[in-house]
């Protein structure tokens, strides 16, 4: 095998390696348009994922206020029961729930 004096001195792993590791200038969109994958990556990792969770919810009927929705639910470590007002504009809380 003849090799020149010069490519015996090199070792391209490190060359790779040295590459690899390079910064370059690009724009975001430059990176994207060439890499159908690495698009499909992105856009996963940026769309909201639902939090997995059980939510049980149950209705009862009040003789004076008529249908409440109840959850179980937590708060900052907290089991509380929630009722959800589908109506209002504005959400109350205990102050002692709030302030934990």
């Amino acid at each position: 095998l003849r090799v020149t004096e010069l490519a015996a001195k090199t070792k391209p792993e490190k060359i790779l390696e040295s590459v690899l590791r390079t910064s370059i200038r690009l724009e975001v969109g430059e990176l994207l348009g060439t890499s159908k994958e690495l698009s499909g990556i992105l856009a996963n990792a940026i769309k909201p994922k639902s939090v997995d969770s059980k939510v049980e919810a149950h209705s009862v009927w009040t003789k004076t206020r008529g249908l409440l929705i109840k959850i179980a639910m937590h708060c900052d470590g907290q089991a509380i029961n929630a009722v959800i007002n589908t109506g209002s504009q504005l959400n109350i809380v205990n102050k002692h729930i709030w302030k934990t």
